[in-house]
């Protein structure tokens, strides 16, 4: 058995200083068998005693090797034993390492070793000889359709036969060592860039321009890459040739030139990314840069499968990639500075200079010490300024960069990410104003939020340079205030209510509304709440209607407190009857004309309006303008509270929007009959979710019942009086109603459910379905919210005006339904009843005339129908109906007769139940006394065995199983 023990024995026999490949494969060896922190551990405790250990690159390589990588524990052991271990044997320990063995081991594998690096000092020197001559043989004038394809020209390179470009690779002496070639086009298969076989290739260069005396060097991966930041920058660029070699191109330049600032030019290696969730270009500038206090800087803008600033040249031109390049060197600060900066000014001065506190452009310039002394940004009354510096660390003029910009807090979902800047400034014409923008949009060329940022008012100086530095201004910044950001409109923490340009209650936590667009603020405020309770509240007293869809308002917010469920209801009726008017009241109590919506709209659109109006109401006017389908969809989804499962091009989930809502609609037919017209059924489950109210309250005014004063027969004066006032009086009642809510928010869910069980209680009637239950308790919760904003005093209404209204409502919705039954179970029943009425006479055959040549055929049978004497016998043959009727049964008779239908299992489950489950069909016709099934036992036991029976049909001559129906299904009330 392999264990710890014994590997750590092994181990001793082997040395550390081993080439890294076989130091690698005794990784995988260990990794077979202990693959955990364990073998971990085990190989750094091994690899420690080795010379220049590396405690870094030895968990790195403990990561990236494979558990066994096809290499596995025997591998190890074989090593050991040729440096003398010997497996341990029953009641013997590990053999300990002979130190005279050791030592021999240790001198053959030096000398091993010595000769491994001789023969590779022998391929370099050969390989160099071969690139002097290839190098020799090449042309400094020619063509290449490489360069030409790239946009670049030949800097330091030479041309050799057939369009090959050939680029040489030297070392800090200028030494040749190795030299690529680059093929005129990329074979089909294999790379299109060579190098001398067995040549060097790692801390080797080439300089794209002359590095003497300057005091920027930049390093980039390939040729073609340095070749455009040289053309766009002016600047001296090394090409690596690979981002592997960066890091040593990097400490080797470092060394050479130890007072210039190396700026590595990554690639962005945005598809490797994709694929394997690594950015290689990315990971390893960023590493060659650390390891030389550089810094790193990526190309912008890049086009669909672009990943370096060759690319970003030919996609945006060179003044782009100079700017972004430039932006990143100015923005650079050397550790030294840094450390001079905290010696001078103290830790506490340092650290509160560089967290970012605004000083004004002139002192700054008066006082070197004031201010942001690590900070190239400053701001004053005149905007965010720039100061920069040339190649030779002197200053430059100050650039202004955009108007005066705040950055107050960085913000952060309640998961710890949609990280982001609050933005804080003045329009022009001196209004706050205030933008939680998300980081993410400072990606790409930042177009995006410098559109939505001039829509607000913030003026930007228009060249490209300036944009630059404003995203680099805002990403600087590090206020030491967070906030919590979230992209949904409502109720946050319980406590905190989140508006578009205000949040209430968030006193513990600093809240805001974050989006990548400045949205519509719905949420509009005219007037106060005197105006609208006088002019508004106070006119729908009286009136259910009215002061019903007021009270969905109040009710809205509630939802989340009591954990009630979304749902809405729909006011119906002719036109011009006030529909539209119980609408604009409704609306007024949290917005203006723009809050009310149409039901014009896609199903995104739906899922956008409910998510802006969450934990409020959603209003929707005018059903028909909605497309039947997509009517239907809607109020699922609405109910639902999620619109629809969706994902993003890389094959993940986008989040999902949510809500939670009531919502008020109107239309002058009601679902059932929209979607009718679309010839698409409606399920009970939408009948639920939209409860239709008849608008006509029945005084003969419409929706109205008390026009206080304002009598011109109809109503229309009194609505056009509602109507004008609420465009003159909007918003504030329902701000006050959410700070009053988020007052009381440690009460409010109790008091609100005791309120709504109490008025459910007394309204729902007793044997009320689950549905009408359901139901029943949305329209007591609007009518108890309307009572808890009256005691706030904001309707105007008298107390219990609002349990009137809710009451009248819920008692106009169960008439029109029909009844306190189960709604699926009515629907059930009457498509039963619906197919035996329609194809009683057409499609089932008489069953005692069922032999008779005579009888005229049915076609597309159905079952048959058999007619009952009036003591209950069957009527099965034409001899039992000449005895009972005669040939011809007189009209006087044919009103008391009875009859059932026997209908084939197929035709039952597969047309009549069609929409539904046809046990459930089953089981509300057995208690209705619908159905005859057949019984285990004695009937008077009720156990029943099968809904169907099987009956010996005549014209068949064989048992049939076929459901059982007697005709008192037509009699039922329904």
């Amino acid at each position: 058995m392999v264990t710890i023990e014994l590997i750590r024995a092994a181990l001793q026999h082997i040395s550390p200083n081993l080439t890294r490949d076989e130091w690698a494969r005794v990784a995988m060896a260990i990794k077979s068998e202990f693959p955990d922190q364990a073998g971990c551990d085990l190989f750094t405790d091994w690899s420690s005693t080795a010379d220049g250990f590396d405690l870094k690159a030895t968990r790195s390589t403990w990561r990236s090797v494979k558990a066994g990588g096809g290499v596995g524990i025997g591998t190890l052991l074989r090593m050991a034993k040729e440096s003398g271990f010997v497996m341990p044997t029953a009641g013997n320990a590990p053999s300990k390492p002979d130190p005279a063995a050791a030592a021999h081991i240790a001198r053959e594998r030096a000398a091993a070793q010595q000769l491994e690096k001789a023969q590779q000092q022998a391929a370099h020197a050969h390989a160099a000889n071969e690139a002097e001559n290839l190098w020799g043989s090449g042309s400094d004038t020619g063509e290449s359709a490489y360069l030409s394809r790239k946009g670049v020209q030949p800097h330091g390179v030479r041309f050799g036969a057939d369009g090959w470009l050939l680029v040489p690779l030297r070392d800090a002496g200028s030494n040749l060592w190795n030299v690529q070639r680059i093929a005129p086009t990329k074979p089909k298969n294999g790379t299109d860039k060579l190098f001398v076989r067995g040549g060097r290739k790692s801390g080797l260069w080439h300089w794209c321009g002359d590095p003497t005396g300057a005091g920027v060097l930049l390093i980039a991966e390939g040729y073609a890459t340095a070749a455009s930041l040289h053309q766009a920058m002016g600047r001296p660029v090394a090409v690596a040739f690979d981002a592997g070699n960066l890091v040593h191109v990097a400490k080797a330049l470092h060394g050479q030139y130890p007072d210039a600032l190396l700026a590595v030019c990554g690639d962005d290696d945005i598809q490797t990314l994709a694929k394997t969730g690594h950015n290689p270009g990315r990971d390893k500038a960023t590493a060659a840069a650390k390891a030389v206090q550089g810094v790193a800087v990526f190309p912008e803008g890049l086009p669909n499968g672009g990943t370096d600033f060759n690319d970003m040249h030919q996609a945006v031109g060179l003044e782009a990639v100079r700017l972004v390049v430039d932006s990143a060197i100015d923005s650079y600060e050397p550790p030294q500075q840094a450390a001079a900066v905290k010696s001078a000014l103290g830790t506490k001065a340092a650290v509160k200079a560089t967290k970012g506190n605004v000083s004004s452009r002139q002192s700054s310039a008066d006082d070197p010490d004031h201010g942001r002394i690590l900070d190239r940004f400053s701001v004053d009354d005149s905007g965010v300024w720039f100061n920069g510096v040339d190649k030779d660390g002197q200053g430059k003029p100050p650039e202004w960069v955009c108007s005066a910009l705040q950055v107050n807090a960085l913000t952060r979902d309640q998961d710890g990410g949609g990280w982001g800047y609050l933005l804080v400034f003045d329009d022009p014409l001196g209004h706050a104003k205030q933008w939680a923008m998300p980081a993410r949009m400072l990606s790409g060329d930042g177009g995006e939020y410098r559109s939505t940022l001039l829509s607000m008012g913030l003026r930007i100086a228009a060249s490209p340079r300036a944009r630059s530095l404003l995203t680099q201004f805002i990403q600087t910044r590090k206020p030491e205030e967070f906030a919590t950001c979230t992209d949904r409109i409502g109720w946050h923490n319980g406590q905190a209510f989140v508006l578009p340009r205000t949040t209430i209650g968030d006193d513990a936590e600093r809240i805001y509304f974050q989006t990548d667009k400045i949205i519509e603020n719905t949420f509009a405020i005219n007037g106060s709440t005197d105006k609208w309770r006088d002019r508004i509240g106070a006119l729908c007293a009286g009136n259910s209607r009215l002061v019903f869809a007021v009270a969905c308002a109040f009710a809205g917010p509630l939802l989340r407190p009591v954990g009630e469920e979304s749902g809405g209801f729909h006011m119906v009726g002719d036109s011009s009857t006030g529909k539209t008017t119980s609408l604009q009241v409704a609306r007024s109590v949290f917005g203006g004309e723009s809050f009310k919506r149409t039901w014009s709209g896609t199903g995104v659109g739906f899922e956008v309006a409910a998510a802006s109006t969450c934990d409020t109401l959603l209003v929707l006017d005018e059903l028909k303008e909605c497309d039947p389908k997509i009517a239907g969809q809607v109020i699922y989804s609405l109910g639902n509270e999620q619109g629809r499962m969706r994902g993003n091009a890389g094959l993940q989930m986008r989040p999902m929007v949510r809500w939670k809502l009531l919502f008020l609609s109107s239309g002058e037919l009601t679902l059932e009959q929209h979607l009718a017209g679309g010839n698409i059924r409606i399920n009970e489950g939408q009948k639920t979710r939209l409860a239709n109210i008849p608008a006509d309250a029945g005084a003969g005014f419409g929706l109205f019942e008390n026009l206080h004063g304002y009598v011109k027969g109809n109503g229309a004066e009194f609505s056009k009086h509602l109507t004008d006032q609420t465009k003159a009086a909007y918003g504030a009642t329902g701000r006050a109603w959410l700070e009053w809510c988020s007052a009381n928010a440690d009460t409010l869910k109790a008091s609100t459910r005791s309120a709504v069980s109490a008025l459910s209680a007394s309204m729902i009637p007793e044997g009320g379905g689950g549905q009408v239950q359901r139901v029943g308790a949305r329209f007591a919760l609007v009518g108890a919210a309307g009572e808890m904003a009256t005691a706030a005093g904001l309707t105007g209404w008298p107390a219990g005006e609002s349990e009137r209204a809710a009451r009248a409502c819920f008692t106009a919705w169960l008439n029109a339904r029909g009844g306190v039954g189960n709604g699926e179970v009515t629907a059930m029943l009457r498509a039963v009843r619906r197919f035996i009425a329609l194809h009683g006479e057409g499609r089932f055959s008489w069953w005692h005339r069922a032999a008779d040549d005579h009888n005229s055929k049915t076609l597309n049978r159905a079952g048959y129908r058999r007619l009952l004497s009036d003591d209950g016998t069957p009527i099965k043959t034409h001899s039992d109906h000449q005895r009972e009727y005669g040939d011809r049964m007189p009209a006087v008779l044919s009103i008391d007769t009875r009859s059932e239908f026997f209908i084939f299992t197929d035709v039952f489950r597969e047309e009549i139940c069609k929409d539904y489950n046809h046990l459930a069909v089953c089981r509300a016709l057995l208690e209705h006394g619908c159905i005859t099934p057949e019984y285990k036992a004695a009937p008077d036991a009720g156990v029943v065995h099968r809904f169907d029976t099987s009956h010996r049909l005549p014209a068949l001559n064989k048992h049939t199983r076929c459901y059982r129906i007697p005709d008192t299904i037509l009699s039922l009330e329904l």
